[in-house]
This record gives C-alpha cells, structure tokens and sequence, in this order.
C-alpha cells in the first residue's frame, strides 16, 4: 500500500512541476514588456503553485492581447 502512495506522490509531484514550468516559459515566451515579464517570473517563484495558476488565467490572456 505504501507503494501505491508514493506513486501517487510523485505523479503529482511531476504534474506540479510541469505546471510551474509550463508558467515560466509561457511567461519568458510572451510578448510582454521584459519589466511585466520580470514580475510575473518572480510571482511564478514566489508564490509557485497560486503564481501558476494565476499566469495561466490571467497572464496568459493579457500576454496575448
């Protein structure tokens, strides 16, 4: 059982990271001003997991407008 536990465990970890990285490039590839880019990469590492999911419902909209 204890198998089971830390597969689900690093599953999720490996989602999450993938999830903060996808964040990170999506905010280096933008075409946001280098000093919005600034800010939004140290929301990403600030605050990792609500920082990504922010850029993912609003950065990602503002970077494409």
């Amino acid at each position: 059982m204890h198998y089971i536990a830390a597969l689900v465990l690093i599953v999720l970890f490996a989602a999450y990271c993938i999830f903060v990285v996808s964040a990170l490039r999506g905010a280096l590839t933008s075409r946001l001003e280098l000093l919005a880019k600034v800010v939004w990469i140290a929301v990403i590492f600030a605050l990792p997991f609500l920082g990504s999911l922010l850029w993912h419902l609003v950065g990602k909209k503002s970077a494409l407008a």
